[in-house]
C-alpha cells in the first residue's frame, strides 16, 4: 500500500516535474516574446521620439520663420498703412485740384462759348462789310469806268471846241473874203438869197473803225472813218456791208473832220456789224 502511494506520488512528481518545466518553457518563451517585443517597441518609441524632436526643431524652426515673416509682414502693412494714408491724402489732393480743374474748365467753356458767339458776330460783321465793301468797289469801278468815259469824252470835245474854233477862224476868214469879193461885185452880203439851195449829196464810202452801246445801253454807236471834209453831215443816214451783205443803216449823230458817229436804225439791222465793214452814203 506504501509502495503504491509512494509510486503514485513519485508519478505526480514527475507529472508536476513536467508540467512545470513545460511551464517554464512556456513562461521562457513568452518572457522572450515579450522582451524581444519590447526592444521593439522601445527601438520604436526611440524613433519616434526622434521624429518628435525632429517635428519640434523643424516646427521651431518654422514658427521662427513664421515669426520673422510676421513680424515683415506687420512692418510691411505699417507701411501699406502709411502708403494708404499718404495715398488717400494723395487722392483728396487730386480730387481738390480736379475740382478745381473742373471749375476751370467750365469757365474756358463759358468763355469759349462767348469767344465763339463773338467770333461767330465778326464772321457775320465780316461778310457784311466784304458784301458791302464788294458793291462799293463795283460802285468805285462803275465810277472809274464813267469818270474815264466823261474824260475821254472831254477830250473828245476838247478837241472838237479846238477844232471848232480853228474852224470858226477859217470860217471868219472865209466870210470877211466872201464878203470883199460880194462888195467888189456890188453884192449887199446883208441880203438874203430867195429860194432854198438843197445840198448835193455825193457818194463817200468809208471803214467801220468801231462800234460799242451807249451809256443806257439802249443803242448801238458806229464810229466810221468819214467825216465832215468828206460831206457828212448831222442827221445823214448811212449803209452799212459787207461784200455784197447788207447789215444795216445808221443816222449820223456826231460828225468830226475826219470820222463821224452813227447809231443804228434797229429796225434795219441784218447782221453783226464788225470793224473794217464798208459805210456808204448810197448804194
Amino acid at each position: 500500500m506504501n509502495n503504491v502511494v509512494g509510486k503514485l506520488l513519485i508519478v505526480l512528481q514527475l507529472v508536476f516535474s513536467l508540467l512545470f518545466m513545460c511551464f517554464a518553457g512556456a513562461v521562457y518563451s513568452f518572457t522572450q516574446s515579450w522582451r524581444t517585443k519590447a526592444e521593439t517597441a522601445m527601438t520604436s518609441v526611440a524613433e519616434r521620439d526622434r521624429q518628435i524632436n525632429e517635428l519640434k526643431e523643424s516646427h521651431t524652426q518654422e514658427l521662427d520663420a513664421r515669426k520673422v515673416e510676421n513680424e515683415q509682414l506687420n512692418q510691411r502693412a505699417t507701411e501699406a498703412e502709411a502708403g494708404l494714408a499718404q495715398v488717400q491724402a494723395n487722392i483728396r489732393t487730386l480730387q481738390g485740384e480736379l475740382a478745381q480743374t473742373q471749375q476751370q474748365r467750365d469757365k474756358h467753356l463759358a468763355d469759349l462759348q462767348v469767344a465763339q458767339a463773338e467770333a461767330d458776330a465778326r464772321i457775320a460783321e465780316t461778310n457784311e462789310l466784304r458784301a458791302e465793301t464788294k458793291k462799293l468797289r463795283d460802285t468805285v469801278s462803275l465810277q472809274i469806268s464813267e469818270i474815264q468815259d466823261q474824260e475821254d469824252r472831254n477830250l473828245v470835245y476838247s478837241g472838237l471846241v479846238a477844232e471848232a474854233k480853228e474852224r470858226e477862224v477859217g470860217a471868219l476868214k472865209e466870210i470877211g473874203r466872201l464878203q470883199d469879193l460880194l462888195r467888189q461885185n456890188k453884192i449887199d452880203p446883208r441880203k438874203a438869197v430867195v429860194g432854198p439851195v438843197p445840198p448835193e449829196i455825193t457818194r463817200v464810202e468809208g471803214k467801220v473803225l468801231g462800234t460799242k452801246q451807249n451809256e443806257s445801253r439802249s443803242a448801238e454807236l458806229i464810229h466810221v472813218s468819214i467825216g465832215r471834209d468828206d460831206y457828212v453831215s448831222e442827221d445823214m443816214t448811212m449803209d452799212v456791208y459787207r461784200e455784197n451783205q447788207y447789215l444795216g443803216r445808221i443816222r449820223i449823230t456826231d460828225v468830226y473832220a475826219d470820222s463821224a458817229v452813227g447809231i443804228l436804225i434797229e429796225r434795219t439791222r441784218n447782221g453783226v456789224i464788225e470793224r473794217g465793214d464798208n459805210v456808204t452814203t448810197k448804194l
